[in-house]
């Protein structure tokens, strides 16, 4: 699947190799140290399902893994990153119904406009942009492992996922039932299908509608749940167990703990050593949700007038864990800061010590509100023999294209 392009700047600082990434797991609950490797450091995000164009919420999303890809790439570390298109999925199939126009041409469209932001946004491209359409058979074999190793079973047309308590998912190893299923409701689940053996047991395969599209394989004609799609995309194009699976915070359940525990199963291990999950952005006082109609899209925002750099520095200025409510009066604080960063920044250097401190609060859990707070008091005008280019840091680490403002 097509992607798009960012070429980011490098760092010739010297001792860069000597420094790591620390960032906060789901799963322990803890700032851990990403160790450097010779290998590529494996980072699977769950991507979009493309029946709507991206909003600030998949923005958010999306630039927190780029910051971390930068850091990681400015200390000489090597990364592989695949981010997924979830191009088979029932909100996309509803929205073809609704519109009257091919489920194919919407996901067409709505990835054109998605590469479009997020090249605009300069966020970093993932290495592997893949779809479940075009890896459909690899992630039907995966399925079929499932069900010759009884790991599922079939009521009516639909396969799930046997679920066990002694497999239970460490994302969630302190929740309790009852209020698993009680979110698992909120996010769609079938959880009143009779006959499951537990009320929780995800969809590994369904039945399709006549217009939806299907496949013919030896355990029924239909086509997969979402996370065995995941878990086979994550097996081919990365090396497991992963060093980072990211995602939304929404994700932590029932999605990212039903694809650890089915790869758990499948005999693949552990799917991921960290879980970063990002925090939600809200808008008129609940979360973006395409069901509510409360969206900011990007490409709206852009199509204003509004710099891209903006938007991101707007972004920036919120930790990447934390929820947070999206206001218009965001924009204009992020337009006064970059004018600030601008004028007082560009085409000039930071002093070592000034760069130590924007590496350090970057490699440290990505603090980007600090490092914006420390940029506004900058004026810096040293040119000595450990100087750093201003432009060149901002580029590389932050995202910010300065001349592009």
């Amino acid at each position: 699947m097509r992607s798009w392009t960012v070429n980011p700047s490098n760092i010739e600082v010297a001792g860069l190799e000597n420094h790591s990434l620390r960032i906060f797991d789901s799963k322990t609950q803890r700032i851990n140290l990403i160790p450097k490797q010779p290998e590529p450091i494996q980072i699977y995000v769950c991507g979009i399902t493309p029946y709507d164009s991206a909003h600030l919420g998949h923005a958010f999303t999306y630039l927190a893994f780029d910051l971390m890809i930068r850091a990681m790439r400015v200390t000489k570390q090597n990364v592989n990153y695949v981010q997924n298109v979830t191009d088979i999925d029932d909100p996309l199939f509803e929205r073809s119904r609704k519109t009257n126009k091919k489920w194919t041409s919407i996901v067409d469209d709505q990835l054109e406009i998605y590469r479009k932001d997020m090249q605009a946004l300069n966020i970093m491209a993932p290495d592997h942009f893949v779809g479940v359409v075009e890896n459909i058979d690899t992630i039907n074999d995966e399925i079929e492992k499932t069900i010759k190793r009884k790991l599922t079973y079939q009521l009516g047309t639909k396969w799930y996922f046997q679920t066990r308590k002694d497999n239970k998912s460490l994302l969630v190893k302190d929740v309790k039932d009852h209020e698993l299923i009680t979110l698992a409701n909120e996010r769609g689940c079938d959880t009143e299908t009779p006959g499951k053996l537990n009320a929780i047991d995800p969809i590994v395969w369904k039945e399709s509608k006549e217009d939806e599209p299907s496949w013919n394989r030896e355990f029924g004609t239909g086509r997969p749940g979402w996370h065995i799609q995941c878990i086979s995309l994550a097996n081919k194009y990365a090396k497991l167990p992963l060093h980072i699976q990211g995602g939304g915070k929404d994700l932590i359940f029932p999605h990212h703990a039903m694809c650890e525990e089915q790869a758990i199963a499948l005999g693949l291990g552990d799917l991921a050593t960290n879980y970063c999950h990002v925090g939600m952005v809200s808008y008129q006082g609940s979360k973006m949700s395409k069901s509510k109609g409360n969206l900011v899209f990007v490409h709206e925002l852009i199509n204003k007038g509004i710099s891209p750099m903006v938007i991101r520095t707007c972004l920036m200025l919120n930790h990447w864990q934390n929820d947070w409510e999206f206001q218009e009066v965001d924009i204009i604080k992020a337009e006064k800061l970059l004018e600030k960063i601008n004028t007082n920044l560009t085409g000039k250097f930071f002093s070592r010590n000034e760069f130590d401190f924007i590496l350090e609060s970057m490699l440290n859990n990505i603090q980007t509100p600090k490092i914006l707070e420390f940029l506004s008091q900058l004026d810096p005008d040293k040119n000595d023999e450990r100087s750093v280019p201003t432009d060149t840091v901002l580029s590389a680490l932050l995202g910010l294209d300065l001349e592009s403002v």
